[in-house]
């Protein structure tokens, strides 16, 4: 499956449940995207972490089906994601990138590292994903 088309893309993320999370589209390339999250209106850590996390599966998924082969793999769903936060004394910062990028592909599953950055670049989180693959119909 091809790179979306950027706009297309961000588009896909404009709905009322991630804008109130503060979730939106913003870069994808072939097996990598990234998120990013502004913390709600009203939001306190718990739901600004909650987000994070949100927008890290929405990154990783995001960054496999971008690395599809059509007629060879289909997205199947998460297998598993592990997110480590880093100690922010004072709380997260009102702004937060997050990213996934494939870091191996495999017939039936591919691995991802996943990351929360400030936007200018301190690192917040860092993680693993492992999202399944099955075989399209037909695919040997």
């Amino acid at each position: 499956m091809p790179v979306p088309d950027l706009d297309e893309w961000r588009r896909r993320w404009q709905r009322p449940i991630l804008e109130r999370l503060g979730i939106s589209g913003d870069a994808i390339e072939r097996g990598y995207a990234r998120m990013r999250v502004d913390r709600p209106e009203d939001g306190d850590e718990l739901l600004l972490r909650s987000s994070l996390t949100i927008a890290v599966d929405l990154a990783a998924i995001s960054a496999v089906t971008s690395q599809l082969e059509e007629g060879v793999q289909l997205a199947n769903g998460t297998a598993e994601l592990h997110l480590s936060f880093i100690d922010t004394p004072g709380g997260l910062p009102d702004a937060v990138e997050v990213s996934a990028r494939v870091a191996n592909w495999a017939d039936y599953a591919t691995h991802l590292e996943v990351e929360a950055r400030e936007p200018g670049g301190e690192l917040l989180a860092r993680g693993l994903t492992t999202y399944s693959l099955r075989p399209a119909a037909g695919a040997s």
